[in-house]
């Protein structure tokens, strides 16, 4: 756990470059060295600039590549000449500006200090091309002898001033943030979905862990949500953005991948359905590769920071780490099979939840994967970033819907797959293990319907829960306290209806009576009864009828 926080911290502290609004200094012995990048919008780009350095490096260039395989990519992290690198861009078409005085088009004037003379430059540049396109930003200065030293302040737009959605956004980034606008409305209908059935679940006891780890996915996967469009909103305003913020609800939306997957594997195995705890080979097992899962995944986001070169466009998960969650998942997906299969070979009256859920277990396991690589390797760069945000969150939202469709307690669910109630597994887990018919191991047989048909009830009986099996008469006296236990006359097992409710003139009571024990928390009261003592007796009394349910 302490290197699990260690990597979370030091992802968050990382420093990160997000901002189309960009300053710095280059200082360099190099001629030629990369400052940033940008995907502009034919026409609507537009790319301000000031730069001022010493006239003792003059005079240096700013030069503007674009991303075809024979500007950028032939050039950058070649073993090409400065000369070289220059020469594959046309000055015609300004891709080369000379920050001189002389050059009328660079704005740059020179200016005296007390010690130097600096030259300082202004500009901006609007971009025209066929379609939207990576623009990288390199200076050079071939004929130096001392390297490369510069300040800059870059401003890369795609819109006017008052153009909310698009101005300070890059056009790979386009409709992110109102798409995740859209899938936090969506969240939130889910959550309050979620809690109406928690709450149903709770009535009937049956709230079970796996269930309970299902909604804190949905919520952390909100509060991610939540968190990106904070950032995104703040870049929109500033181009700068809150970066570290950004990462958080990335790691949110993560933590929440983490814990449905574990959800899917638990489920498979049968836990809270057929059994009530795992093996202790199964337990090891899953404990292992849920940490491997969860040090691949922080290891992803660190790779990201630390090695991400950003002279290329890059996806998250393209790097080794990246690659090997991917694999991960895909094993993930086999143990998720293989666990189904055996608990349908041992419970298969439990097929009308297994199968759908394997279906939708399956949907999730690979289309996250497919997606992925597909995104690395098919689709264009210019648009990646919005197509895989929606994608993603898309799987993310198939995936809690449907197991929400599920497991809802609702009267024409077939699907609902719990069948024994939290209390029943306490009264185990504190006990031998054992009760009725069913083990901590391995529940009884029965396939459970929330809205099953109810049994006729008298009604005199009204009050009375389905879930009775014992009644308890309780005679208050002066002298005593006595109970007399009642118990419904023997019938064959095939008369009893669904939900063993039991006929009022069955009950016969037992002999001799029995001293009561306290009262404990599980009883409740259901009915009153005024009853009269002998003749011979002083006094009246009232007898409580009580009803225990377990």
């Amino acid at each position: 756990m302490n290197v699990l926080f260690v990597l979370l911290i030091t992802t968050l502290l990382i420093s990160s470059s997000w901002s189309k609004y960009e300053e710095g200094r280059i200082k360099t012995f190099e001629k030629w060295a990369f400052i940033a990048r940008f995907c502009f919008l034919s026409r609507e780009g537009t790319f301000e600039y000031s730069i001022q350095y010493n006239k003792e490096f003059s005079v240096q260039n700013l030069l503007l590549y674009h991303d075809s395989d024979t500007q950028w990519t032939a050039v950058y992290k070649s073993n090409k000449t400065c000369e070289q690198k220059e020469a594959v861009l046309d000055r015609k078409l300004n891709q080369i500006i000379p920050l001189t005085q002389s050059d009328l088009g660079s704005g740059c004037r020179e200016r005296k200090t007390n010690t130097s003379i600096v030259v300082q430059c202004n500009q901006a540049r609007t971009f025209r091309s066929a379609r939207e396109r990576w623009w990288f930003l390199a200076v050079s200065n071939c004929n130096s002898s001392k390297g490369l030293d510069l300040y800059y302040r870059f401003l890369m737009t795609n819109g006017p001033p008052d153009d909310y959605w698009h101005e300070h956004f890059s056009a790979d980034e386009f409709y992110i943030l109102p798409m995740l606008m859209s899938y936090f409305v969506i969240y939130m209908l889910l959550i309050l979905a979620v809690v109406m059935c928690s709450m149903e679940l709770k009535s009937r006891q049956m709230l079970h862990s796996t269930y309970k780890v299902y909604a804190f996915s949905v919520y952390l996967q909100t509060l991610g949500i939540f968190l990106q469009i904070i950032a995104y909103i703040r870049f929109a305003f500033d181009g700068i953005g809150l970066p570290k913020l950004k990462t958080l609800g990335r790691l949110s939306e993560s933590a929440s991948e983490v814990l449905f997957l574990v959800v899917l594997l638990l489920m498979a195995k049968g836990y809270t359905i057929t059994r009530g705890r795992l093996r202790m080979a199964s337990t090891v097992k899953l404990t292992i590769f849920i940490c491997l899962y969860v040090v691949t995944f922080i290891t992803m986001f660190v790779y990201e920071k630390l090695f991400f070169d950003p002279g290329e466009v890059l996806y998250l998960y393209e790097s080794p780490a990246g690659y090997g969650l991917i694999a991960l998942r895909i094993i993930a997906w086999w143990m998720f099979v293989y666990s189904t299969v055996f608990t349908l070979k041992h419970y298969p009256e439990k097929g009308a939840f297994y199968y759908p859920f394997n279906l939708v277990g399956t949907m999730w396991f690979v289309t996250g994967p497919a997606f992925i690589l597909t995104a690395n390797t098919l689709i264009d760069k210019w648009v990646r970033e919005s197509v895989v945000c929606a994608l993603n969150h898309f799987v993310a939202l198939a995936g809690h819907l449907l197991f929400l469709v599920l497991t809802v307690p609702n009267r024409a669910n077939k699907n609902f797959p719990y069948h024994v109630r939290t209390t029943q597994i306490g009264i185990m887990e504190v006990g031998d293990g054992v009760l009725g018919t069913n083990t901590l191991d391995h529940f009884g047989h029965h396939a459970y319907a929330p809205g099953g048909p109810m049994a006729h009830i008298p009604s005199q009986w009204h009050h009375v829960p389905v879930e009775l099996f014992t009644i308890a008469s309780t005679i208050h006296t002066e002298s005593s306290v006595v109970s007399t236990s009642f118990r419904p006359h023997p019938r064959p097992r095939d008369e009893y209806s669904q939900n063993l409710v039991i006929r009022p003139e069955e009950i016969s009571p037992l002999a001799p009576p029995t001293q009561v024990c306290e009262e404990n928390d599980d009883l409740t009261d259901m009915q009153e009864m005024s009853l009269k003592e002998n003749d011979k007796g002083p006094k009246q009394k009232k007898e409580q009828s009580v009803i225990e349910k377990i």
